[in-house]
């Protein structure tokens, strides 16, 4: 129940502050692949986002995107962040991601949106090294 609460809370905050929000389906692949959701909002620049993966995880990440170039109508951007993970029923820990993220604008308030990241952790969580992939939908109000 906390993370479908600290779930909420992002999304309002986005919804309040930030304007926009992305809710993502996730598949790790980092030997354990397992599936799983994030939302994602841009505060004051940054992207905070939160992350679970069923029966494994929470992650919870602070980072930025930058953005690369644009191929027709999608745009392209690379990023990286500083992450916190709750790893359900073990060891917690820290880490980082970089990835890239494919953005393609479907109207005015509603963008298609596909990353892929890496994720490095502290030796007691690197059993989750690994790729992780999202596809979701982004919404601006």
């Amino acid at each position: 129940m906390k993370k479908i609460a600290m779930i909420a809370l992002i999304a309002m905050a986005g919804a309040a502050t930030a304007a926009e929000v992305t809710v993502s389906a996730v598949n790790d692949h980092a030997g354990i692949d397992s599936v799983g959701y994030r939302v994602a909002t841009d505060v004051k620049g940054f992207t905070v986002s939160a992350t679970h993966v069923d029966g494994r995880y929470n992650r919870y990440a602070v980072g930025k995107d930058f953005a690369l170039t644009k191929v027709g109508p999608v745009n392209l951007s690379a990023g990286g962040a500083a992450v916190f993970q709750d790893t359900l029923g073990g060891v917690n820990g820290y880490g980082l991601t970089a990835g890239a993220k494919a953005t393609y604008t479907i109207t005015k308030n509603f963008s298609a949106v596909a990353s892929v990241e890496r994720f490095i952790g502290q030796s007691r969580v690197n059993d989750y090294n690994g790729m992780v992939t999202t596809v979701g939908l982004n919404v601006k109000f």
